[in-house]
């Protein structure tokens, strides 16, 4: 496996990430929404993914090695987290 493109897409990631976090909390603060569930839990699913991946894309910059258990990590985590987030929408 290309180490050097894993870690280039997990930037590419991190980057749409933080730019869509930041998109959504400048709609939430420009249309003075109330702050419940709904309305912060999708910006901040985008915030823990940033996260999320900037912390795998260091585990795999010290060990290269185990590349693929790091992925199936970060795979497994972001699914789950996406699901919490959609049930946080759609039940709160």
């Amino acid at each position: 496996m290309n180490i050097d493109r894993v870690r280039h897409v997990l930037n590419v990631i991190m980057i749409l990430c933080i730019l869509i976090f930041g998109g959504l909390m400048g709609i939430v603060l420009i249309t003075d929404t109330s702050l419940v569930s709904k309305t912060i839990a999708l910006p901040f699913a985008f915030l823990f993914l940033f996260i999320i991946t900037l912390i795998t894309s260091g585990r795999i910059q010290e060990r290269p090695k185990k590349t693929n258990a790091y992925l199936r990590e970060w795979l497994m985590i972001c699914t789950i987290s996406t699901i919490i987030c959609a049930l946080a929408v759609t039940f709160a």
